[in-house]
């Protein structure tokens, strides 16, 4: 199997966005979801490791980075699922191992009960079934959120001593690139999802895993999670909310978790 590498002919959704993607690496596809109003750039320190397995394959979700807004009727984590099969469909993934990060964790779960042949294994990080229902973040995390600040927001995410080895990290953070209209929809889409009652419909084989010190989402949101998947694994490590980017044993978790569960 040949190498694929660099950015790709955009995914096109039915109401017209362009969603920008790329795909690294040989092997069974993996597909990437972002968190809340951040571009596929957020991945990149980890990528070469798991292209070393896999396809990888990630993308900017609609209005961020290079994909276009379209015209959503509605904004939701479902909807945004919809996307993200529009990128496997574009990269000609039949089945694929999910992984999603925050607000990409919403909707990896909605992709895997909606979807559920296209889910080869899905792993949640730093994610939950929902604000309505789930462990609510403090009142500073909420308002640092708000403020996009990436100074502010970088001590929820990072350790002191990662963010001094990286201190391009804070940019991953940074919203700017977004235009106000998708910043405003991503957080209607992620502040109302709600997949309580529809958990037990996941049938993918699936591994949560959380940071015991994040602020952003609580860590009973992960234990949640794991509790109402029947199919859950669960990994606690200590962390905050970027523990993905900032602990290999996250990766090495992913390796290992899809190796188990091939496509």
């Amino acid at each position: 199997m040949s190498a694929h590498t660099g950015p790709e002919r955009p995914a096109v959704t039915a109401d017209g966005a362009a969603l920008a993607w790329e795909q690294h690496g040989t092997g069974e596809p993996l597909l990437l979801i972002p968190g809340q109003a951040v571009s596929r750039r957020t991945w990149d320190l980890i990528v070469p490791a798991l292209a070393e397995r896999f396809r990888v394959i990630a993308y900017d979700h609609r209005g961020i980075g290079a994909s276009t807004l379209g015209d959503p009727a509605e904004w939701s984590t479902r909807m945004l699922a919809a996307d993200a099969l529009a990128v496997l469909d574009a990269a000609g993934a039949d089945r694929a191992h999910i992984v999603g990060h925050s607000m990409g964790g919403r909707i990896g779960q909605w992709l895997a009960i909606d979807a559920p042949a296209r889910v080869a294994s899905l792993t949640l990080i730093s994610a939950t079934p929902g604000d309505a229902r789930g462990m609510p973040r403090p009142d500073a995390a909420t308002r640092a959120l708000a403020g996009g600040d990436p100074e502010v927001l970088g001590p929820y995410f990072f350790s002191a001593g990662f963010r001094q080895r990286h201190p391009d990290v804070l940019g991953l953070l940074a919203r700017g690139e977004a235009p106000m209209r998708a910043r405003r929809g991503h957080y209607v889409a992620s502040s109302t999802h709600d997949t309580w009652d529809e958990l037990a419909r996941i049938t993918a084989p699936t591994l949560v895993v959380h940071g015991a010190d994040d602020e952003i989402t609580r860590v009973e949101n992960g234990q949640a999670l794991a509790e109402r998947i029947p199919t859950a694994e669960y990994l606690e490590l200590p962390g905050g909310h970027g523990i993905y980017l900032e602990d290999p044993a996250v990766v090495a978790a992913v390796v290992d978790f899809a190796s188990r569960h091939p496509a």
